[in-house]
């Protein structure tokens, strides 16, 4: 019985020792190069230990400048915050914009700290880009990539039947010749005696200034006399229609 257990007490003994054999070649094979050294680190060397510290302290350290917004001194007043003109972004997001080309201009002359890199660019090259960037925008494009031409200001006059005998005439286009068609409806009102209202168009149409009764001949002669501008090759008399109801202004 004792023998048995001596038996036992010895392998046990021998199996630790095995397992602190193999555990210290694993931290062997494990030990660390430090930089300039050409062999590797003992574990339990002390003097390696306290020499790695010494060595990664010569690599610069990234020093964080953010600043939480709660270490800020409270706000008392309004702040002014600029703006950019073009594309309503604060200055220093302009360049992540939809439309960077465009602000480029303002930006060197008002924020030129936000962007350094543009020191050696030109200010009126940058103006010029930005002239024909604006000016490629306001093209209408047709399918195909081609340039729809603006279309030719004309004015056309109508007269339409409104309810049996009565009828309209109906004025349309003289404010594309930069005329106010307020003001055509209170001298067509004059002239003519009569009631006239300015009519605004539905659906993409043209607003008109609506007189009642015939006077086509009558509104030609008095476009041409009192408003330049408006020749008269370019005024037109179109068929008859019925009148449509519409929104009076």
């Amino acid at each position: 019985m004792f023998m048995m257990r001596l038996k036992t007490a010895l392998q046990l003994v021998l199996v630790m020792l095995a397992a602190r054999v193999w555990l210290g070649m694993g931290l062997e094979a494990e030990a660390p190069m430090w930089p300039g050294k050409g062999v590797a680190a003992d574990a339990h060397d002390e003097t390696a230990v306290l020499l790695a510290p010494k060595e990664a302290a010569k690599e610069p350290v990234a020093t964080c400048l953010f600043k939480p917004h709660d270490s800020y001194p409270a706000m008392e007043t309004a702040v002014d915050v600029l703006y950019c003109p073009v594309c309503g972004l604060p200055p220093d997001f302009c360049q992540y914009g939809p439309s960077w080309e465009k602000c480029k201009p303002w930006c060197i002359e008002n924020v030129p700290h936000y962007y350094p890199e543009l020191s050696g660019v030109s200010l009126e090259d940058a103006k010029k880009k930005a002239e024909e960037l604006n000016a490629k925008g306001k093209e209408k494009l047709l399918p195909g990539g081609k340039v729809k031409r603006e279309k030719s200001p004309r004015v056309n006059i109508r007269k339409l039947s409104r309810g049996g005998r009565k009828c309209v005439t109906s004025v349309a286009g003289l404010d594309m010749f930069g005329i106010k068609l307020d003001d055509v409806a209170k001298l067509f009102k004059k002239k003519f005696a009569c009631g006239c209202a300015v009519v605004k168009g539905e659906n993409t149409a043209p607003d008109t200034v609506d007189i009642q009764g015939d006077f086509e001949d009558e509104v030609i002669d008095i476009i041409v006399a009192e408003w330049k501008q408006v020749p008269q090759e370019k005024i037109s008399v179109l068929d008859a229609g019925n009148k449509k109801k519409g929104k009076g202004r």
